[in-house]
């Protein structure tokens, strides 16, 4: 018998309707025996003991466990970006403000986010407003003028391709290993194209995928 089990596109902090409560009653309908999430092992156990600054995603998760007994399954294990990217990332990020057809968009997917909150993250028009601003970054990478901030970025999508990599290994890993019937992935919207792609390029006989709300 096949896991059913749902992509759920998310943020990860609270924005507008996209709340972790919206989410609770999302999840609550599901009922799922295992939810994979966006987070790493440590990330998770820090939020357990206070160490960590909530999200959305884990405060949703810890309103589950009042109603609904899950495993919890942290599957972003893949290591962190350096803090030497990191910084230079936040300085191409500020390049790309500057840019008025970039910022348009990402203020309308912004927009969208809160006022529409999960039905439009889980949605094609996610997926289309973000191609249109990713588009647009392709186009303004290269003429920042900056090698450093070219590698950098060609090293952050590197860093986030193996990170949506490691996380279908690591359900993977896991479906192989318990036995359930009914799970959930909480990730990023920004991943929704390329793991959806992903999943559907390399099937894994064992899963049933669904990448629709429940009604």
């Amino acid at each position: 018998m096949k896991i059913n089990i749902n992509l759920i596109s998310t943020v990860h902090t609270e924005k507008g309707n996209c709340t972790s409560k919206n989410l609770f009653e999302i999840l609550n309908k599901l009922k799922p025996d295992a939810i994979f999430c966006e987070a790493s092992t440590k990330m998770y156990q820090e939020f357990k003991i206070g160490l960590n600054q909530s999200s959305l995603e884990l405060n949703a998760i810890m309103k589950l466990c009042e109603f609904h007994s899950f495993y919890l399954v942290p599957v972003d294990t893949y290591p962190p970006l350096s803090a030497n990217i990191r910084s230079q990332i936040e300085e191409i990020k500020k390049s790309l403000k500057k840019d008025e057809i970039f910022t348009n968009a990402w203020n309308k997917h912004e927009e969208h986010t809160s006022l529409l909150g999960f039905k439009y993250l889980n949605s094609d028009e996610n997926n289309k407003l973000l191609d249109k601003i990713f588009k647009r970054i392709n186009y303004l990478i290269p003429r920042l003028g900056n090698l450093d901030n070219k590698i950098a970025y060609k090293k952050w999508l590197n860093f986030h391709d193996s990170r949506e990599n490691t996380m279908l290994e690591n359900i993977n890993s896991y479906i192989e290993n318990n036995e359930f019937e009914n799970a959930v992935l909480l990730c990023g919207s920004a991943h929704r194209k390329s793991i959806t792609n992903k999943i559907n390029e390399n099937k894994n006989t064992l899963l049933k995928w669904n990448f629709e709300l429940p009604k």
